[in-house]
This record gives C-alpha cells, structure tokens and sequence, in this order.
C-alpha cells in the first residue's frame, strides 16, 4: 500500500497567513510565532509578555506590533500555529510506518508524543488560559472548531477507506484519546507520577486498538 495519506495533509493550512504579505513579513511572523510558542511551553503563559516575545525573537517592537496589534492576537495565533503543527507532527508520526492502517494501530503512541512536544504544551497553556481570559477565548472558537472539522473529516476519510463501522463512535475513540493524552501529559508534570501515567495509557492503547480491530472488515487488518 502506498504511503499516501489524508490524514493531516491541510496541517499547514491551520495557522493564519495574512495574504498580501512580503517574504520578510511572513519570515518575521514565523520568528515571533516559534518564539511564543516556545517561551509558553517552557515558562507559561503569563510569563510570556511581549517584551519576553521580542526579546526571543530578536525583532523589533514595530515589526511585531505590524503583525499583532495586541498580545491576545500574538497569542491567538501562536495557539493556531501550535496546532498546525501538532498535526504536521500527527502526520509525519503516520507516514513512518509501511502504510496508514498500521499508523493508525500505533496512534495512541504517537498521540502521546505529540503530546509532550514543546507545541502541544504551548497550545495547552493557552487553552486553560482562555479560562479567564474572555478575549482569548472568542478568538480560539474559530480555530476549535476549524480543527474539530478538519480532524473529523480526516478521520471520516480514512474510516470510508478502510471500511470501518461506526464511524460516529469511532470519531468519539479518537476525541476521548486526544483529550485522555492530554490530560494525563498535565497530571504527570504536575505530580511526576509516571507510573500511573504509563499504566493509563495502556489502558488508552488498549481500548483504542480494540475499539479499531472491531471496526475493521475483513481482511483489512495488517498481518
């Protein structure tokens, strides 16, 4: 089987790029997005002014107010880019076994190292921070459900391809995967149990794994 795959194809298209932008001007916006990101995941979200952001980043307070006008507008689409490259991550984790059914029986694994990524930690620092932050929250609705859509469509597509029952169900199998991950990725910096954590998400590979093998018609399992 050839190692095309639909899943994750559009990752690039998540995060925002302002059209009508010079090569230097997307360049610069690539710069203070990587810098975001990284000082989120690494020192929160609240610690990452955007004095700390320029600093980073080496460019000037009038390059990054031209691209952000404000710090939630940085910080929104750091949460965008962060999340397309979570699934750029999803997909290259996919496209490293002999074909997509065989990806799909190691997701669980590869879920998890996504998870842990310095993007996936950015992306979650900004999601509880949206909590409180009320501006924060309307501008990342949009980009929620832009990759709510684009998982289930993915998903549905592959689901068609191999044949697989239940479709519905099975989107819910990956939903409660991706959230089970992360939520026990915040337990375990929090509490440092990796224990608990490693038997979970045995439980988690286990479950999905079945529920996927169940699904599967005849003969379209890998041997």
């Amino acid at each position: 089987m050839s190692n095309d795959n639909p899943v994750g194809a559009e990752a690039a298209a998540m995060a925002r790029k302002p059209r009508g932008q010079t090569r230097r001007g997307l360049a610069t916006r690539e710069i203070l997005l990587s810098s975001a990101i990284r000082l989120v995941a690494l020192h929160g979200y609240a610690a990452t002014t955007t004095q700390a952001v320029l600093d980073d980043a080496g460019v000037s307070r009038g390059s990054l107010l031209h691209q952000f006008p404000t710090r939630e507008e940085l910080m929104v689409a750091a949460a965008e880019e962060a999340m397309a490259r979570m699934l750029a991550a999803v997909e290259n984790g996919l496209l490293r076994h002999s074909d997509l059914l065989r990806g799909l029986m190691d997701f669980p694994n590869i879920i998890w190292r996504v998870q842990n990524d310095i993007p996936a930690r950015a992306f979650t620092e900004i999601q509880l921070a949206s909590r409180w932050d009320a501006g924060l929250g309307d501008g990342l609705k949009g980009a929620m459900s832009t990759i709510n859509d684009l998982t289930s469509d993915k998903v549905r597509i592959v689901a068609e391809q191999y044949r697989l029952g239940d479709i519905p169900g099975f989107l819910n199998e990956v939903y409660l995967l991706i959230s089970a991950t992360q939520g026990l990725a915040i337990g375990r910096d929090l509490t440092g149990d990796k224990t608990m954590v490693t038997a979970s998400l045995a439980l988690l590979r286990d479950r999905f794994v079945a529920s996927l093998r169940s699904r599967l018609s005849t003969g379209t399992e890998p041997s």
